[in-house]
């Protein structure tokens, strides 16, 4: 099943390789690559059953405070 996990990340590269490549966009390609490869990290985790529930907590610490400042809940 690990070949399952991996094969579908694979496929996330499809569509965005080509226009990155194009665009000589290397930043936004190393991003995407970091982005990837911590989901893959955290896919891989969860698939072999180990416990992410502080890194869970951790980044919910992190991006929850940006979010809440990004989306505005609309007015009443």
């Amino acid at each position: 099943m690990t070949w399952v996990v991996i094969v579908v990340f694979l496929l996330l590269w499809v569509p965005e390789l080509p226009g990155l490549v194009r665009g000589r966009l290397w930043r936004e390609m190393a991003a995407f690559a970091v982005l990837w490869a911590a989901g893959l990290t955290l896919a891989l985790l969860v698939h072999y059953g180990a416990q992410v529930d502080q890194l869970t907590q951790l980044l919910r610490a992190v991006f929850e405070p940006i979010g809440q400042r990004i989306v505005v809940p609309p007015p009443q």
